[in-house]
């Protein structure tokens, strides 16, 4: 008698999940159009942060990979990203990248944004 209450009991399960199965089935499957699913991921991760900055001393440039190198005043070493947005200035004058692979060890301050690419320098101003 318990034999055939355990599998009436199994039937009955299995064709409960069948039908639950089909049902989700007939359900039409609707996908988000691409505005509604940047604006999802946007929220999850962010693709940057705000901005920061730092002060150090030139450590080295790199025009052909728009690099710079600055050391901070802890010794630790920071790439920056320079586009060609990048604003770079010694007191009133506007330099280009390749003017500061000759300023190295000199001070500078940098204001950049953290991006999931890596530092994007915004300015660079030189001291002294």
């Amino acid at each position: 008698m318990k034999r055939n209450v355990w599998s009436a009991l199994g039937t009955a399960g299995c064709a409960l999940l069948f039908a639950i199965s089909m049902t989700a089935a007939d359900q039409p499957v609707t996908k988000p159009n691409k505005a509604e699913a940047h604006k999802t991921a946007a929220k999850v991760v962010p693709r940057h942060w705000r901005a920061e900055t730092l002060s150090g001393k030139i450590a080295m440039v790199d025009p052909a990979k728009r690099l710079l190198i600055v050391k901070g005043a802890d010794g630790v070493p920071f790439d920056m990203i320079v586009t060609r947005a990048t604003r770079i200035e010694s007191g009133s004058q506007t330099l280009k990248l390749s003017d500061l692979a000759s300023r190295s060890n000199q001070s500078a301050s940098i204001h950049f944004v953290p991006e999931r690419r890596g530092d994007v320098a915004q300015s660079i101003q030189l001291m002294g």
